[in-house]
């Protein structure tokens, strides 16, 4: 057993041994790749195909408009192109759109169209401020008097980054916010748990819907780093949040699946089994870096250490695949990505 610290080994090294071979240029391991080729030992087809129980709940699209559209609760309608999602709820007084994605902005104003032809809108109320998830704001900008709502921070940001397509806000708040629009009360609520100003939770409590982007991915494991979130903690911590919420529906932002109470629950418990699995390995990490240290002959530690860190990342991800593969599609996609983001803030925290 090793006596000193892993970040204090390289003082506990009282001599050199010669140096290590390096490997040449063509030879050097290119960690993380997926190839297309079918024979490649990194083949795509290494990977498990989407689980049947996710597919069955798939959203389709009307090809007429190129979306799914359906309403999901008298006058409140989901909206997904099977990559992104938004909302739009039919009040009294007009539409209020949640969130205008890029990539259908101009079909969802078709789809709003056909689906409330008399209605104006009057509201787009923006979840946070990056572009793929508001960057088709400018299909509505020729809106008279659209009132386009947004945290502070968001604005701010904004203000010094202009992103394209993105709408200037017209209506601010700090961290929270009520509105009854047409008979239709929307809450709002700030909080941190990806973006790197801040997020908006929406919530429609009569209809039990909550939207929180870039969060869970229903039916499947979350997107890399746990939806690239800048913020690991505020994102564990996020779930206890989402579930004091009286919801039935969950639209999370991304693929084709309308989320439910369920799904938050299930990504709850995957996100804490990745965490808790990372800190159980977490006891071996000085060993591992030794026997990586030594292995190159005390000529390498950052190698070691990426060593330590890989060993770690990997039974992680094996042990999170084997638990989680019959439950959740794409385990085996994402699941290093958690464990090392995972292992990351235990190594800083």
């Amino acid at each position: 057993m090793h006596t000193c610290l892993t970040f204090a080994a390289v003082a506990c090294v009282v001599g050199l041994a010669s140096a290590v071979p390096t490997l040449a240029e063509t030879d050097r391991n290119l960690a993380n790749t997926i190839s297309l080729d079918s024979n490649h030992p990194d083949s795509f087809r290494n990977f498990a195909p989407e689980l049947p129980q996710m597919r069955a709940r798939a959203s389709t699209i009307n090809t007429e408009i190129g979306l799914h559209v359906s309403e999901i609760e008298p006058g409140l309608f989901f909206v997904t192109d099977l990559v992104y999602q938004s909302a739009f709820v039919v009040t009294d007084d007009g539409v209020v759109v949640l969130d205008a994605p890029p990539s259908f902005g101009a079909n969802l104003r078709k789809a709003i169209a056909m689906t409330a032809p008399d209605a104006p809108i009057t509201h787009l109320i923006m979840s946070h401020g990056h572009r793929d998830h508001n960057g088709g704001g400018h299909f509505f900008a020729d809106i008279p008097g659209l009132e386009i709502v947004a945290a502070a921070e968001v604005a701010e940001t904004l203000e010094e980054f202009h992103l394209e397509g993105v709408l200037t806000p017209t209506q601010v708040f700090d961290s929270a916010l009520e509105l009854s629009i047409g008979g239709v009360d929307i809450q709002l609520q700030t909080a941190n748990y990806h973006a790197e100003d801040t997020d908006v939770m929406i919530y429609l409590p009569d209809q039990k819907f909550l939207m929180a982007i870039d969060t869970i991915t229903p039916g499947e494991a979350p997107f890399m780093n746990f939806g690239a979130t800048t913020n690991v903690n505020a994102y564990f911590e996020s779930f206890a949040t989402f579930l004091e919420y009286d919801f039935e529906h969950f639209l999370s932002g991304h693929v084709s699946i309308l989320g439910n109470r369920q799904d938050v629950v299930a990504a709850r418990d995957y996100a804490f089994d990745v965490r808790t699995t990372v800190y159980n390995l977490m006891s071996g990490f000085n060993d591992r870096f030794m026997n990586g240290f030594e292995a190159v002959e005390f000529q390498n530690a950052n190698l070691a250490y990426r060593v330590a860190m890989e060993g770690i990342r990997d039974d992680c991800a094996e042990k999170i695949i084997d638990r989680w593969k019959d439950t959740l599609s794409v385990v085996d996609l994402w699941a290093d990505s958690h464990c090392e983001t995972a292992l990351l803030y235990a190594v800083m925290h």
